[in-house]
């Protein structure tokens, strides 16, 4: 009878090795590949606008970096207002068309993970909307149902003029081509 207790014991030990190390690869796999934050670049584009009034070309190209910080700085803004069930702890914003992707590190009560996030884009008016299409973490899919961010909506209005009003966007592999409706009579009035 002591030799079924010490065995019983070992089987339960090993069970309880095997969990643990199955967890620990879990963890392991699932963990931040890179370090990100959510710190961001304000993006000015005063400059573009003040050519696009010496050419009277009523257009502007924004970067895939102005484009990527402006979309971080409106997950920050999303994050705030929605609960998710994680924490984003940072993140970084690529553009190739109309498809975003978005390599994100956070937090899953104390688990850390590192995900990948895809977007596609679409724009009305001033507005962009980053609509949530798929998430990985490494080489594993994440079901929508699982996970899933409602559409981020991107403010193009507050970094243009009053005089300006978008009347179509290009989403380019290289950035994006916003064109214009101009008050041109408005124009002396910015100085």
């Amino acid at each position: 009878m002591g030799r079924r207790k010490k065995k019983g014991g070992r089987v339960l030990l090993g069970l309880l090795i095997f969990i643990l190390v199955l967890a620990g690869a879990g963890i392991w796999y699932i963990s931040p590949s890179k370090s990100l934050n959510l710190q961001y670049r304000s993006i000015d584009i005063k400059d573009k606008i003040l050519t696009m009034i010496d050419t009277r070309q009523p257009q502007i190209v924004l970067t895939k970096d102005e484009v990527g910080q402006m979309s971080k700085k409106n997950l920050i803004k999303y994050m705030r207002e929605h609960n998710v069930g994680v924490d984003i702890t940072g993140a970084d914003f690529h553009l190739d068309g109309q498809t975003m992707t978005a390599d994100v590190n956070g937090k899953w009560g104390v688990i850390p993970f590192g995900a990948t996030l895809q977007f596609h884009m679409t724009a009305n008016g001033s507005y962009l909307f980053l609509e949530h299409k798929a998430t990985k973490i490494r080489d594993l899919n994440i079901p929508l149902p699982v996970f899933k961010l409602d559409p981020i909506e991107v403010s193009l209005r507050e970094y243009l003029p009053d005089i300006v009003t978008v009347k179509k966007v290009d989403f380019l592999n290289e950035g994006m081509k916003l064109t214009f409706k101009i008050d041109w009579l408005s124009i002396p009035s910015l100085w």
